[in-house]
């Protein structure tokens, strides 16, 4: 497997960057590829995930949460920081 001198998802934005997952996924899924094939169509699709990752990155560093509201109307913020590993847990569910 060769791999190409230039990223052709450096170029895409985050949602064409999304698509093209999903477009290798179906492709994975449909069990029409062999095994060079879709050894080739993972490490695109694993070249895309690493393009929104960075995506999601920058924007999360251009993000500021809003701490209040000045008496003179000025907007008091801060740089939004991603929560805890513990805090990220997801709640469960009670069972129907």
């Amino acid at each position: 497997m060769n791999k190409p001198s230039s990223d052709p998802s450096e170029d895409m934005s985050f949602e064409e960057a999304i698509s093209a997952i999903e477009v290798s996924v179906r492709r994975l899924e449909g069990n029409s590829l062999g095994l060079e094939q879709s050894l080739e169509e993972y490490s695109k699709a694993t070249r895309y995930i690493a393009h929104c990752q960075k995506q999601l990155t920058t924007a999360k560093r251009k993000i500021e949460q809003l701490k209040g509201i000045t008496r003179e109307g000025a907007a008091i913020t801060e740089v939004w920081e991603e929560p805890a590993a513990e805090e990220q847990k997801p709640k469960r569910r009670k069972p129907n």
